[in-house]
Parts: structure tokens; sequence; C-alpha cells
């Protein structure tokens, strides 16, 4: 399931998670979920606790500041949750000129991918 948001000011320190995501979990509660910079496989894991808020809404709360912080969300950035269905979210982020964010992680990541491809394959016997 994927769903977008756009960085508000009060989005800075806890994100609402949309009501029908949280019906999709289908009465499963999980107390955190697991961050990640999308198409970057290799990048930190972000833990972020779940609150269920009396009212019915349900947050993204402790560790969501971090994130924030990390990759300099910004007011008005635009996010695409993609949930993998094991309490696991990749994340794109696109900024105010509605163009996606590229980060260094990524970079080093695909670097060690390429890394790694080429070390196997050197060591492959053909």
């Amino acid at each position: 399931m994927e769903f977008f948001t756009i960085i508000l000011e009060k989005s800075s320190s806890r994100q609402v998670l949309p009501d029908n995501f949280v019906k999709m979990l289908d009465g499963h509660r999980p107390q955190n979920m697991k961050l990640r910079q999308a198409d970057n496989g290799l990048c930190k894991l972000w833990d972020v606790e779940v609150v269920f808020d009396t009212d019915g809404s349900t947050y993204l709360d402790r560790g969501w500041k971090q994130f924030v912080r990390a990759y300099d969300l910004q007011h008005g950035y635009f996010l695409v949750f993609r949930y993998d269905g094991n309490t696991r979210f990749a994340v794109k982020v696109f900024d105010m000129t509605m163009c996606r964010r590229r980060y260094q992680d990524a970079d080093d990541a695909s670097m060690l991918c390429l890394f790694l491809l080429s070390s196997w394959l050197c060591l492959t016997p053909i």
C-alpha cells in the first residue's frame, strides 16, 4: 500500500497515518515501524514509534523527528510512503520544486552494491 503526505508545521514532530492505512492493518497494532529512504535497501533503518491515540488517530511519533532532521524534511515537502506489509516503510522525498531529492547515503549504497557485484564477478570461475 502507498500513501502520500505533505510536511506541515506540526508534522515535523509527529506524522499522522491515514485512516485507510490503519484499517488495512486489520486490527494489528504495531508498536514500532521502520523507515528507510526508498530505492536504497542498504541505507539506515529508522525505528519510529507508532502511537494509537484515544481519538482514533494514529501517528509516527518517537524517532520521527530524527528522520525529519536526517533528511532535512522541510515545510511543503511531499513524501510518498510505501508499506511492505512487514512494519517497514520506504519513503520517497520530493522537495518544493516537485523533484525527487537525492541523498548521499543512496549514492554510497549504490557504490557498495557495484563494488560487491564486481568483487563477486571477479571471484566467479568462468
